[in-house]
């Protein structure tokens, strides 16, 4: 499918916005953008639902952006919502009311998704892989949160969600506003919340790169008659003047004064604190903010999917970077999860053309094979219950919540017998329960080659012959408790694929 414009709709915690892109020589051009702000945030912070001012808000903004699309003639669009949304009561009332109202279907976007589209815009960079070189950071700053990704030697190592953003900010400027040291009270929150990061994943607090994702900085700069300020990367020291030139030694309690701007959003000096904040708590060299926007990332995330573009960078990569960091922190034995990682993957290609299996789950069940016992340093009683709460808690940029859950319950369940449906079918359709199984049947195959974690096999091969899997190792040690946990996890497998697998000693053939 060649889509030549495409429009993206994005309902956020402070502001509905809408962007039409053409798609022309494999680049995007914005031909339009548009944004309403509403009060979202401040409805779910104080009412815990979408009051009805707000609802008709959304709905005028909407079919003012229903119409732009139709004027445009746009060949495709999405409409996606903030997972935030989801702590109003009344989030499926709202998308069944834009339904009727404007014709639109509303989707709603989990952290993972967001993040990682956001992600995807800003690895579409042509200086993107040598910000990332040596090290950076990059911030993901949000109306309802943060999100903190740490890159090392071109290698994405971890992702952290923080729950704190500028709607919360906002809140409570307003109840300290009366308090002279307010705003200061309100800074030293954004740097607690946040300090944990650091104290555990940056302990000097450098990086070569600071990279602040999102596009309101841009915006905000843009008030400032900087539009183009922080665009391609700065050195710190001209970054932290800048934000002392805009006020921050006072909070920013003047800037709009002293810059001539009436009747500012409400939301500019939230973000303008979590940009501070950012900037101040990091030693980084360089800095930049190169306005990335959500409608970006959901438009070549929709592009990249239908074939009218190729990424150029290896998401991938990224996640399996990210799982081995992972296991690493979990003090995961690596010789043992390595052999997992490379038994999993020939495994997988060997039956994948009689598998049913998709290619993406040729990913899943690697990052299963490195994380399936990363639950051993907390308890060797329940080690995989364990495995499967730190997956769950872990945020894995480039796989979403319903892959990392299908990933955590094979790495909980890999031991157990009683595999029946009735046990999953809260967690999983039934087409996510057969893919769960195939995965589990690969992962216990490949766990018991290597079940004396002692990596006996210096040649492996695997091959299919009709079906029959032939598995040919070659081993100076003798591998009599390899074949005999084998014996047992090769029946599993057979049931499963109905391909019945062999393991074959090259000293006895």
């Amino acid at each position: 499918m060649k889509v030549k414009k495409y429009g993206s709709i994005y309902i956020g915690t402070y502001e509905i916005s809408l962007r039409i892109y053409e798609v022309k020589n494999g680049t995007l051009k914005e031909l339009d953008e548009m944004r309403m702000p509403v009060q979202v945030s401040h409805d779910i912070y104080n009412f815990k639902k979408i009051t009805a001012d707000t609802f008709d808000a959304i709905i005028k903004a909407l079919t003012d952006m229903k119409r732009a699309l139709e004027e445009f003639k746009v060949d495709f669009y999405q409409a996606f919502a903030v997972s935030a949304l989801t702590e109003a009561s009344n989030y499926l009332i709202l998308f069944d009311r834009i339904k009727i109202h404007c014709g639109i279907f509303v989707k709603l976007l989990t952290n993972s998704q967001q993040r990682f589209y956001s992600y995807q815009a800003l690895a579409a960079r042509p200086d993107f892989s040598k910000m990332i070189e040596k090290s950076a950071l990059m911030a993901d700053i949000g109306g309802s949160s943060i999100q903190l990704t740490l890159f090392k030697e071109g290698k994405l190592l971890t992702t952290q969600h923080i729950m704190f953003g500028a709607g919360e900010v906002r809140e409570n400027l307003i109840a300290l506003s009366q308090k002279a040291d307010g705003r200061q009270q309100v800074l030293e929150m954004i740097i607690k919340e946040t300090d944990n990061f650091f104290h555990m994943y940056l302990p000097d607090k450098g990086t070569e790169y600071l990279i602040l994702l999102n596009d309101n900085f841009s915006n905000i700069v843009n008030l400032f008659g900087e539009k183009d300020f922080l665009n391609k990367p700065v050195e710190r020291a001209k970054a932290v003047s800048f934000m002392k030139e805009l006020g921050d030694e006072n909070y920013f309690k003047d800037t709009f004064k002293r810059f001539n701007i009436n009747d500012p959003d409400d939301m500019v000096i939230p973000f303008l604190l979590l940009y501070d904040a950012m900037i101040i708590q990091t030693e980084c060299k360089m800095i930049t903010a190169p306005g990335i926007s959500i409608h970006d990332g959901i438009t070549l995330n929709s592009l990249y999917r239908v074939g009218t573009m190729k990424p150029d960078h290896d998401f991938e990569a990224d996640v399996i970077s990210a799982a081995y960091f992972i296991a690493g922190r979990c003090g995961s034995y690596k010789p043992h999860i390595k052999m997992m990682d490379r038994m999993t993957a020939a495994l997988f290609d060997a039956v994948y053309k009689k598998s049913g299996l998709e290619k993406r789950d040729r990913l899943l069940v690697r990052v299963a094979a490195i994380l399936h016992d990363c639950g051993k340093h907390l308890s060797l009683s329940v080690a995989a219950l364990n495995s499967y709460s730190v997956i769950m808690s872990s945020e894995i940029l480039g796989i979403t919540h319903d892959e990392r859950k299908l990933i955590a319950l094979i790495s909980r369940y890999h031991h157990e017998k009683d595999l029946r449906y009735s046990r999953f079918e809260n967690e999983l359709t039934e087409d996510e329960y057969i893919v769960f199984l195939k995965l589990m049947a690969i992962l216990r195959v490949c766990n018991a080659m290597d079940s004396s974690h002692k990596q006996k096999f210096k040649d492996l091969k695997i091959r299919m012959r009709g079906d029959r899997l032939f598995i040919s190792v070659s081993s100076k040690l003798p591998l009599n408790l390899e074949k005999s946990y084998f014996e047992d996890k090769a029946a599993f497998f057979t049931e499963v694929f109905g391909i019945r697998p062999e393991i074959r000693d090259k000293k006895e053939i």
